[in-house]
């Protein structure tokens, strides 16, 4: 039987038993999988905030202090303060640490987009920031998320203008993309390697299109033999999402590719199918319960998907506005429905 697991005190169903109690029980009866969170350094300070991600969740994403901006905000300088403090919170609580992320089109430092680079410049920035990363992290990331958001959201669904777009075609890389993936498997040969994109999580629907101009451009890095292992899906959507079938659908199509897919950046915010401009009450968030739980079923039934992870986890810390409730626990780090509805899911997998 196939378990997503996590580091979450079950209230209700189970008792007082821990995922973790239950993965040690199952021994090598159940692979290892992750129900994760992002989560910001600057808030490790508050009991209720460092006590909630570290007794629910296995593993945690440094929401922006692993980018290139935190890291390297002077050209050739880099300072890991700010990741390492999340690097070592999931250490100190025996958690796993997904890397995030090396490349980005936006918010890269003045240095970077005001540069006016050359191509063969660009590369070698590139090349040495996704190799210092990468081996000063070595062994301590579950997987990194190299290249983020590289897609446009539009037909044809190119790559994004961006500083980085300047490198061009050579005899090895088609684009930029290439040359992370390329620097990043060198750098760490035993890192799992992920491409990150939002819009993407459905195969089917509006996010159709996207969707599949990902699963072409993964699929011919492969076919060209730019290494990558797998896929991360955001899915910053709302209540009324409708679309999961397309979304198992999405997650088994790159799991026959021989790619693990994450979910990386998932957060419900109250909507209505076509809009958010919804009212919160009790049976919208009976209904946001529903849908986390059934997106963490249809991760749960798809071998590929080793990772669901939302971006954060109270309502009291989202990068959302306001008012959309979009996390499974509320500003007071009080259990919304959600955290039982998946609890339910997981104790009856």
């Amino acid at each position: 039987m196939k378990l997503l697991l996590a580091a979450l005190t079950i209230t209700g169903a189970s008792g007082s038993d821990t995922f973790r109690d239950t993965l040690t029980t199952l021994g090598d009866k159940t692979t290892t999988k992750y129900v994760g969170a992002a989560v910001n350094e600057g808030w490790f300070s508050d009991a209720s905030y460092s006590g909630t991600a570290s007794d629910y969740y296995n593993l945690v994403t440094a929401e922006n202090s692993c980018k290139f901006s935190a890291i390297q905000h002077t050209q050739g300088s880099f300072d890991f303060s700010s990741c390492d403090q999340v690097q070592k919170f999931a250490e100190d609580n025996s958690m796993a640490f997904r890397g995030h992320n090396t490349c980005w089109g936006v918010n890269n430092p003045s240095w970077l987009d005001n540069g006016n680079f050359t191509s063969p410049e660009l590369v070698d920035i590139l090349e040495n920031h996704v190799t210092t990363v990468l081996k000063y992290y070595k062994g301590k990331a579950v997987a990194w998320d190299v290249v983020n958001e590289a897609i446009s959201d539009a037909a044809p669904y190119d790559l994004k203008l961006n500083t980085w777009n300047n490198i061009t075609a050579d005899e090895v890389n088609t684009n930029y993309v290439d040359v992370a993936f390329r620097a990043a498997r060198q750098a760490d040969p035993d890192a799992k390697l992920f491409y990150n994109d939002y819009n993407v999580a459905s195969s089917q629907g509006w996010s159709q299109g996207k969707s599949d101009a990902m699963y072409n451009m993964v699929k011919s890095m492969l076919d060209r033999g730019v290494p990558i292992d797998g896929v991360g899906l955001q899915m910053h959507v709302g209540t009324g999402y409708d679309l999961v079938d397309g979304v198992k659908a999405n997650m088994e199509r790159y799991g026959d590719l021989g790619l693990e897919v994450h979910i990386t950046e998932l957060d419900l915010v109250c909507s209505q199918k076509n809009g958010y401009d919804c009212v919160w009450s009790d049976d919208m968030e009976k209904q946001q319960g529903e849908l986390y739980a059934t997106l963490l079923q249809a991760c749960l039934d798809t071998e590929a998907c080793t990772n669901f992870e939302t971006w954060g986890f109270t309502d009291a810390h989202s990068w959302l506005e306001d008012g959309t409730h979009p996390l499974p626990f509320d500003e007071n780090y009080d259990q919304k429905k959600a955290v039982g509805s998946m609890l339910d899911t997981l104790a009856g997998y």
